[in-house]
């Protein structure tokens, strides 16, 4: 199993989609259609504005996308932790 990169435990789908670089075209529709099913999740009472935290987050829908899919979610998490000094290379 590929494990999500952590970054996809508070970023939802969407986030993803629209925000990042190097989302491919079928990407991004699957991107889209895990957007598609959280709108079939019932809210909940105590639902807030970290509420992706819980049942939106990406990982919560990990299983949903191909290995490949998951590979390059990885890979450009990777890259952006990078991009935004998150990540040192000497540590």
């Amino acid at each position: 199993m590929i494990r999500p990169h952590p970054a996809f435990q508070v970023n939802r789908a969407d986030e993803v989609a629209e925000c990042w670089d190097g989302i491919t075209p079928h990407l991004y529709k699957a991107l889209w259609r895990i957007v598609a099913v959280q709108k079939q999740i019932p809210n909940r009472e105590d639902s807030g504005p970290h509420d992706h935290i819980g049942h939106e987050n990406l990982a919560s829908h990990w299983n949903k996308l191909k290995p490949h899919q998951q590979v390059l979610l990885n890979t450009l998490a990777v890259e952006r932790d990078k991009a935004m000094g998150w990540f040192d290379d000497d540590a």
